[in-house]
């Protein structure tokens, strides 16, 4: 056979061994897109499911959720805009030693180069008057001559080190200035971002004010309690039966092998509250409250998938995240949610920051752990302070 009809038989059969892969491959990226899709589209349905079984929502109560989810609008963008400050200073911080260091070395190879010029001049003058005196044989021309060209290439080679930093300092100080007229651009973004975030706090703290008003009696707000608490557990197995359908990713370290292992989600004082008596009623706390700043930004605690992402009436803006093998984790009260249904997110990944949503009269994060829907001790887990 003709080497050519040779090498088109092996592509060919190349091809036919390769194509299976490459459909599965296709096919499991199809699948993942679907499935993520599928995922999305079955909370929808259950955030209008929710909305439709929470109709006895007062006129007062839909516009606190409305405020605070306009804050948390608000908030994530200046989380956003503050973030990109810090990332702008420090290469603000990276250019300005980059220039102080192309300047260094600008000086020193013009000193150099200074030292050459006048050793070549002054060589050069003493050289070429004792060849024209001295009257030296060939093989001492010969050699003085290539003495100059060793001196001319080191100066030109200095020359155009000394170009190239001219260049590179020009370039140094044109990223500068285009970094600091940025910079001061998302500055001003932060102050307008924060004025409207005050602003709109203000309002939702009258909201909230009215709101206790409502709800003073230990009866209303025993009903409350509970109502929440009920909504929440029927929340988390919906999702559960949700996230079955959907295969979960691989993980060198599964959920359940990392017991007293784990970092608690944010700075502040941890106030162990599982299990413990709530103030009113027989009602006990399921998990523990994190106080600290509003804004403190909020880590996972370990690997795993948004599995909700949005407001929830007595819990305001939460943050739920699937680690596999039914164990879950949850953040509530939350000023901004940074991650969408369907995120991967890693250990130590930031989701959310410290809020005081869904009626807090102080900032703090409320943190639950759950297996198959049940809660457990937080503290079990987490042991670990973040600095």
């Amino acid at each position: 056979m003709h080497p050519a009809g040779r090498l088109l038989l092996l592509l060919m059969l190349l091809f036919l061994l390769l194509s299976p892969a490459l459909l599965s491959a296709s096919s499991k990226g199809q699948l993942k897109e679907q499935q993520l899709k599928q995922l999305r589209q079955q909370i929808k349905n259950l955030k209008s499911d929710l909305k439709q079984q929470q109709h006895d929502k007062s006129q007062l109560q839909q516009e606190i959720q409305h405020s605070e989810q306009h804050i948390a609008d608000t908030a994530g963008k200046l989380f956003v805009t503050e973030q990109t400050i810090r990332t702008l200073s420090q290469q603000l911080d990276e250019l300005n030693n980059r220039l102080r260091q192309h300047q260094q070395e600008l000086l020193t190879q013009q000193q150099l180069l200074s030292g050459q010029l006048q050793a070549s001049y002054s060589i050069g003058r003493q050289e070429y008057i004792k060849l024209l005196l001295n009257q030296q044989n060939p093989a001492t021309i010969s050699r003085i001559m290539t003495y100059y060209d060793y001196f001319n290439a080191a100066r030109s080679q200095q020359i155009q080190q000394v170009n190239l930093l001219l260049t590179s300092i020009t370039k140094d100080q044109q990223s500068i200035s285009l970094t600091r007229q940025t910079l001061t651009n998302r500055q001003q973004d932060l102050e307008y971002e924060k004025h409207q975030l005050e602003q709109k706090q203000a309002q939702r703290n009258i909201l909230i004010k009215q709101l206790g008003q409502d709800i003073a009696s230990k009866d209303k707000q025993l009903k409350q309690l509970l109502n929440n608490k009920k909504r929440l557990s029927a929340l988390i197995i919906k999702l559960k039966k949700a996230l079955d359908d959907i295969p979960p990713l691989a993980t060198e370290k599964p959920f359940n092998k990392q017991r007293a292992k784990l970092y608690w989600p944010a700075r502040g004082k941890v106030k162990k509250l599982f299990n413990h008596w709530r103030s009113v009623g027989d009602v006990k706390w399921q998990g523990n409250i994190i106080r600290t700043r509003e804004g403190t930004p909020i880590h996972a605690i370990s690997h795993g998938r948004i599995a909700y992402s949005d407001w929830l009436r007595g819990y305001g803006l939460i943050v739920i995240i699937d680690h596999g093998d039914g164990y879950m984790s949850l953040y509530a009260h939350n000023q901004a949610l940074l991650k969408e249904v369907g995120d991967w997110v890693e250990n130590n990944e930031i989701i959310a920051t410290v809020g005081s949503s869904g009626g807090l009269k102080q900032a703090g994060l409320y943190f639950e752990i759950r297996h198959n829907g049940k809660p457990d001790n937080p503290s079990h887990w987490c042991k670990k302070r973040r600095s």
